[in-house]
């Protein structure tokens, strides 16, 4: 296990696979609820052949913390800066799932310099307020323990018994903060990367026409849809996504 030391005191958690200097880095980034424990794990062997590896949990998930308040997008952005920084990583190429592709295209629009390619995956961009109503609504804790249990103790093993309902609600807040400051399409046209749009042809959060128009925004944007694969991260099969991300991320 390692760490790194955020400027507000939070301890970032952070895994590096592989030391051969000649592979480029791939930044892997989890979603929203999600920690590298669960997300990213499975493609971690087939991808080790072709990059370095480095994978963080976001602040306030998993074994990382939070001392700050609140969940801000610009905080997790300091948060990827500053470990990169710390590590001395060069350009690297980067992928994300959900909010962890935002990010990516948050560290794509700001650190022109340090991303090579970008994938994003399951990654919402068109927020209106129905579409954060409706989510918000699923980040009620005492609504997830009642009537979904397995999902709530999933939550308790992955971020602690004392802080899953605390992260609950800082991702709805989260949600409010993407609403009323996020990105604009003015900033996803100045990345000027090759970055890769995929989005689950049944996923229930994203829907395809989104991420079209997503793609069709980015300058060297591209869309890849994965047949049968919900918005969950566990419904994503190895193939397509797997080689595709080798071919992708050079």
């Amino acid at each position: 296990m390692s760490t790194w030391t955020a400027g507000d005191g939070t301890h970032i958690f952070y895994e590096v696979y592989g030391t051969d200097t000649k592979k480029e880095i791939l930044l892997l980034l989890p979603g929203l609820l999600g920690s590298i424990n669960k997300q990213w794990k499975s493609f971690i062997r087939p991808l080790s052949e072709n990059y370095r590896l480095l994978l963080m949990d976001l602040r306030s998930h998993g074994h990382s913390g939070n001392n700050a308040q609140d969940l801000q997008p610009d905080h997790m952005l300091q948060d990827i800066t500053g470990l990169l920084s710390y590590l001395n990583a060069p350009a690297l190429h980067v992928a994300g799932y959900s909010i962890g592709g935002y990010l990516g295209l948050m560290l794509a629009a700001t650190q022109r310099r340090r991303v090579k390619t970008l994938l994003v995956h399951g990654t919402k961009f068109y927020w209106t307020k129905e579409a954060a109503n409706q989510m918000r609504a699923q980040l009620e804790p005492d609504e997830i323990a009642q009537k979904a249990p397995a999902y709530a103790n999933q939550l308790v093993q992955e971020h602690g018994a004392r802080h899953w309902r605390i992260l609950m609600r800082q991702a709805a807040g989260l949600i409010n903060t993407l609403v009323s400051h996020g990105l604009t399409e003015g900033d996803v046209r100045s990345i000027k990367i090759p970055t890769l749009v995929s989005v689950g042809d049944r996923d229930e959060i994203v829907h395809l026409n989104e991420a079209q128009r997503l793609s069709r925004m980015l300058p060297v944007g591209s869309l890849l849809v994965l047949p049968n694969v919900h918005h969950s991260f566990q419904t994503i099969h190895p193939v397509p996504l797997l080689p595709m991300m080798k071919e992708f991320h050079k």
